[in-house]
């Protein structure tokens, strides 16, 4: 008898560091599925889903296989709807792990606090000028050029009052930016990634304390499915839990303990 092919699973977790757990410590390597991570640096510069998912799949190697689902964390979700449409073909299971949309909110949210960190604490006004939504909505890079800009120039008069020298000010602000730019461009991706009408199946596995609410998929012909699991958001990741509910998506065997706690899991 062949022996069964195991199935790929494409990951969208953004890189860098977090306190909550990542897609990786759930270990599905070691249950039979073959997992590649997609955000991989050099991360795109690109500001619209289609894009951003085009550059991530063209660091796929070949002869990857068929891919059995793409699972994404947090504000990367919308991303794989782009990244399974991308694939072509039957839609591959997506699997999303507390999925949150991009707002002009969050944005905005994000941005005080890069600047916030640089010892600037901008006004209302200041920033519902600089966070502009028509240029979110119509023009994402030049949104991105302002709002990275503000931050070179708030990086480089901190560095400078605190005494760095000039070749310092350049390196230090200049991986900051760096580093808000690939966020920023990430961030304008999902906010422009088209995830519906979706045709296959779509698993939301949610955190006790999580709201499912903050990110809504219009369905087409495909089933939606989510499901509260007991852990918090810092453990969401490395439960047991939500490992079961995966290996279960993708059609793997479970063992009899997994099973039950599995079977304890509420589905709102």
């Amino acid at each position: 008898m062949p022996q069964r092919e195991e199935p790929v699973v494409l990951t969208l977790d953004y890189p860098g560091y977090r306190k909550e757990a990542r897609i990786d410590e759930l270990g599905l390597d070691g249950h039979g599925v073959r997992v590649h991570g997609l955000l991989r640096a050099p991360l795109p510069r690109a500001v619209s889903g289609a894009d951003y998912a085009a550059r991530l799949l063209a660091n796929v190697p070949s002869g990857t296989g068929p891919i059995a689902a793409v699972a994404a964390y947090c504000a990367s979700a919308p991303l794989a709807f782009e990244v399974a449409a991308a694939l072509g073909g039957e839609p591959p299971s997506i699997v999303l792990f507390d999925a949150e949309a991009t707002s002009l909110d969050s944005i905005t949210a994000d941005y005080r606090a890069r600047l916030g960190g640089l010892g600037v604490q901008p006004d209302e006004q200041e920033l519902s000028e600089r966070v502009d939504p028509v240029a979110l909505a119509e023009d994402p890079e030049r949104f991105v050029d302002e709002l990275t800009g503000e931050v070179a120039r708030q990086a480089h008069a901190a560095l400078r009052a605190a005494g760095a020298g000039e070749a310092e000010i350049a390196a230090s602000a200049g991986h900051m930016v760096s580093a808000y730019t690939d966020w920023l461009s990430h961030l304008m991706a999902a906010h422009h990634a088209r995830t519906s009408p979706w045709e296959g199946e779509v698993l939301h596995l949610v955190s006790a304390d999580a709201d499912p609410s903050g990110f809504v998929c219009a369905a087409g012909h495909g089933r939606q499915r989510t499901l509260r699991l007991s852990c918090d958001r810092f453990e969401l990741l490395r439960s047991e839990e939500t490992r079961a509910s995966v290996l279960e998506a993708l059609g793997l065997p479970l063992t009899s303990a997994t099973r039950e706690k599995t079977e304890h899991c509420p589905a709102v």
